[in-house]
């Protein structure tokens, strides 16, 4: 498996950077990363479920389905935007909430994680950008002759890189200083990512909207 990693390695550095710039997931993954490691492991495992299924969906040529059908694409996306509208609300009206290191009550150890795990699906599942990153990765990156044997090897590469690196990224906000840091200035941080949220809905929103014109008017 090293060896194959190796072969691929600049394939994992295009899937880093990509996960890397500022998205949903990333702000989604700082948010919940807040109530401790279980929740943005639980975040992260979401994500990854997502993930997962637009990587099936690509490898097994379903991704036709939507890439070739432009107006189930924006309605995709639309729901989308409208998910990251909700969470946007969602953390603006969580934002005065106090957390502090001794919570470790029914809510954050259960429901917290519950919900981490099921914003981490919706928001990767309902973004078809994703999907359509990873087809363009299959199709500009990947050599067309490979074998599915060899997709599928490189997909569950890419599937466990997504989860070794949100997780680690939530573990990385559990460092001492970072968390007094998040607790103390939480209230300012949750609006911050709520806004950024808001922005990224309402662009897509604009843009689906501009879409639909051109598709019935």
């Amino acid at each position: 498996m090293m060896q194959f990693i190796f072969e691929y390695w600049s394939l994992v550095v295009i899937m880093f950077l990509a996960m890397m710039s500022p998205g949903p997931d990333f702000i989604l993954i700082l948010k919940n990363g807040q109530y401790g490691f279980k929740s943005g492991l639980a975040t992260s495992l979401g994500i990854t479920f997502g993930f997962t299924i637009h990587t099936c969906f690509v490898i097994f040529g379903f991704s036709y389905i939507i890439t070739q059908n432009p107006i189930l694409k924006e309605i995709v996306s639309f729901c989308g935007a409208l998910y990251l509208l909700y969470l946007a609300l969602k953390i603006w009206r969580s934002s005065n909430e106090i957390i502090n290191e001794t919570q470790s009550n029914f809510y954050l150890q259960n429901y917290k994680l519950k919900e981490s795990l099921k914003e981490g699906f919706l928001c990767n599942i309902l973004n078809p950008k994703v999907l359509l990153f990873i087809l363009s990765f299959f199709t500009q990156f990947v050599p067309q002759n490979l074998t599915l044997e060899t997709k599928l090897k490189i997909s569950l590469v890419l599937i466990f890189e997504c989860m070794l690196i949100w997780s680690l990224i939530g573990l990385i906000l559990q460092f001492k200083p970072l968390k007094i840091l998040m607790f103390n200035w939480k209230s300012y941080i949750d609006k911050i990512l709520s806004v950024a949220l808001l922005i990224f809905s309402l662009h897509i929103i604009y843009k689906n909207i501009i879409k639909f014109k051109g598709f019935f008017f």
